[in-house]
């Protein structure tokens, strides 16, 4: 292989058990190729955003039946109050374990502390039943505003990172405006109803409200997802289109630096019609693309890809497609080699 990249990027879950153990695993397996490193959202974090719904538990006739296990048609007491999101608690506590083991040498000293938020949008969309979401909306981001607030207030800005993870958005633009059948990965029993439109713009909106909360020296950068519901996208992207016009309109409309933009590729993906589309890809000179192409056990097949990657875009760091918190110990440790076997020290 021609090309090793420098960078590898961790989108956030990790299968171990704690904030201190997946410092020690991550920077032992990959050194010299972190510019951030997450926490790994261990334990009820692991499974994306499904521990959320402890904070609307007060109000299940707001739920859908997935989270509520009822269709329900009493009218939630007014006003809605939400408990806690504990993302700030989380990211705090993990942010201890960060500090002390900086202190030991463990976690380089120009190593920031990546802390990775859902927008609402992925938080909300299925979760909460359409009557409802505008209503939610306006609270949960409020409730995350918050949170970040607190975060930022409590982590230097020159430690610090966060990733917004877009997740259903995908599943919105692929679905909500077609009568095609939903595919049988899709996760979710109903067809993706967005409470806006038009779609495209309210999602960029959305986004632009959330970057603007992100203080000026913080590094932020965007995980665009089409989910890992039982190791599984909810669909395969036909190739990379979707993806490029999307980080297209966020990097243009986002009135701060994006420092990186990140991108699943299938494991089947080693045709350069999945690649093609990156030619229109329009990032600035602060933004790293972080291409989702490494896949455990899959060396060869992962040298192919960057390969092909390579002649399309040029410089690019290297990434899983999605978290890892769904994986088996041994495929992480997998993983991990393969990541290494690609890409070089900084």
């Amino acid at each position: 292989m021609s090309f090793h990249p420098k960078h590898v990027h961790l989108v956030g879950s990790i299968p171990l058990s704690s904030s201190k153990e997946v410092f020690e695993r991550l920077m032992s397996a990959l050194p010299g190729r972190l510019l951030r490193i997450p926490d790994g959202e261990p334990l009820k974090r692991g499974n994306f955003t499904w521990f959320q719904s402890s904070v609307f538990q007060d109000y299940p006739s707001i739920l859908t039946p997935s989270y509520n296990g009822i269709a329900s048609e009493s009218e939630p007491i007014r006003p809605i109050k939400l408990n806690p999101i504990m993302y700030d608690d989380f990211a705090l506590e993990s942010y201890r374990d960060f500090c002390e083991l900086r202190e030991k040498g463990v976690v380089p000293p120009r190593t920031r502390f990546q802390v990775c938020l859902p927008t609402p949008f992925s938080v909300l969309l299925n979760r909460i039943l359409p009557a409802y979401h505008a209503e939610v909306e306006v609270l949960y981001e409020t409730a995350m505003l918050c949170a970040l607030r607190r975060i930022q207030d409590n982590i230097p800005a020159k430690d610090l990172a966060i990733q917004w993870d877009t997740c259903l958005e995908f599943a919105a633009l692929e679905f909500a405006d077609t009568s095609e059948p939903l595919p049988p990965n899709y996760p979710w029993a109903f067809r993706p109803k967005p409470w806006f439109s038009p779609l495209k713009e309210g999602i960029v909106e959305r986004v632009v409200r959330l970057s603007t909360a992100v203080d000026e020296g913080v590094e932020m950068g965007f995980h665009l997802c089409y989910g890992d519901f039982g190791r599984k996208h909810f669909i395969e992207p036909k190739d990379s289109s979707l993806l490029v016009e999307v980080s297209n309109l966020i990097v243009s409309a986002v009135k701060r630096d994006v420092d990186w933009i990140h991108m699943p590729v299938p494991k089947n993906r080693a045709d350069e019609e999945y690649y093609a589309p990156l030619k229109g890809l329009k990032l600035g000179e602060e933004t790293e693309l972080f291409l989702g192409l490494a896949h455990g056990g899959d060396l060869d097949g992962t040298e192919r890809r960057i390969e092909i990657a390579r002649k399309v875009v040029g410089g690019f760091g290297v990434a899983t497609e999605c978290g890892m918190g769904r994986m088996q110990k041994d495929d992480l440790e997998n993983v991990l080699g393969v990541l290494a076997a690609v890409t070089a020290q900084s």
